[in-house]
């Protein structure tokens, strides 16, 4: 595991290699370090295909330290051994090896033929999941893919593959698709309903070879055309969720836990919608989380508005609301939003159909 989270996005010189000391034996380079202490080395090997292998080795035994291997195995000896042969990996990692943005050869082939194809380049919008990246059109900012992480087992439903294990993170890239086509296109081998998005409009593709390069591209192309159809994302365009309602709060000047927890799980809000009791309220919050974080049900509306505000901006009328469910902030980002016909949120509105439709599906 050490290893993987080292060298999971680069990509060895090989030239720098031989001249780090490595030596080569039959195709695969090889170096060995002696730990600080000297009871430990450290080994590590690189193939030609680029695979990286590592172990740290006990001098007295001759055999492989195995307790650096297992997460959350106590000790301070162990830890401290653990953090050596790390730094041993990336001191070789910064001399030797090249940045890429994602695990998989094919993620990376993929993502420099949407440049050449659209001069789009990956952004990275998730701090939690930084190998997650995005693709937008030029023409609307709207998503027309998005490569990201996810266990195979989810990937796949639990079914078994030679390939991989279920619990074996892989990449794939989500893509929009005509909804006629998908049940044919995920009957494919490598295709499947789209991990954490619209089913019915959005496909997964495995980035492991299994399509090829062309296969992925001539799918991204109709993800493309799909998209850049589309409105740009501006609040107020497309269809709207009846009785689902979108509001903004500013954490810098109101802290929402408190106010549920002062008011044991409701509290009363400035109402300048058409909201009924019964209807649905979910919060967005801004700056540092840009995400919508609250889900609320409208208890009481058309209330007489009593200032609980810093400043009241005219309001008339206030709403009671009682709280159903936080998320934590990478549940719902702004990436989402604007990945379902959404937006940042900055005044109460109605909520797309479309988000509310995939928030649905994903809560």
């Amino acid at each position: 595991m050490i290893t993987k989270e080292v060298f999971g996005r680069s990509r060895p010189d090989f030239n720098k290699l031989q001249s780090a000391g490595f030596r080569e034996e039959g195709g695969v380079f090889y170096c060995a370090e002696a730990l600080p202490g000297d009871q430990f080395r450290a080994e590590l090997e690189v193939a030609e295909d680029g695979k990286v292998t590592g172990r740290v080795i006990d001098l007295d035994t001759g055999e492989e330290y195995l307790p650096i291997r297992i997460e959350g195995q106590p000790g301070g000896f162990v830890g401290q051994v653990r953090e050596d042969y790390r730094m041993f990996l990336e001191r070789i990692r910064d001399a030797c090896f090249i940045p890429v943005s994602f695990i998989y050869d094919q993620s990376n082939r993929i993502e420099a033929g949407i440049h050449r194809d659209y001069r789009v380049t990956a952004e990275f919008p998730w701090e939690k999941y930084p190998g997650n990246g995005t693709f937008k059109c030029r023409e609307n900012g709207k998503w027309f893919g998005a490569i990201l992480t996810v266990a195979y087992g989810k990937l796949a439903g639990g079914e078994l593959s030679a390939a991989h294990d279920t619990d074996e993170i892989v990449e794939v890239v989500n893509l929009k698709a005509s909804p006629d086509e998908i049940p044919a296109l995920t009957d494919r081998p490598g295709i499947f309903p789209a991990w954490h998005m619209n089913k019915k409009h959005w496909i997964s593709v495995i980035l492991d070879d299994t399509l090829s390069d062309e296969a992925v591209m001539e799918l991204i192309r109709g993800s493309h055309s799909l998209t850049s159809k589309g409105k740009s994302n501006t609040a107020g365009s497309g269809p709207r969720a009846a009785g689902v309602w979108m509001i903004p709060s500013n954490p810098a000047f109101y802290d929402v836990d408190a106010g549920f927890r002062g008011g044991k799980g409701e509290i009363e809000w400035h109402q300048h919608t058409k909201v009924k009791a019964g209807d649905e309220v979910y919060i967005y919050c801004s700056t540092p989380y840009s995400a919508i974080l609250y889900r609320c049900a409208v208890v009481a509306a058309d209330l007489p508005y009593r200032g609980m505000f810093r400043e009241s901006k005219g309001y008339t009328k206030s709403m009671r609301i009682r709280l159903i469910e936080k998320y934590p902030p990478d549940k719902y980002p702004l990436a989402f939003l604007k990945a379902h016909g959404g937006s940042a949120v900055r005044s109460a509105r109605s909520m797309p159909a479309e988000l509310y439709e995939a928030i649905c599906k994903t809560r």
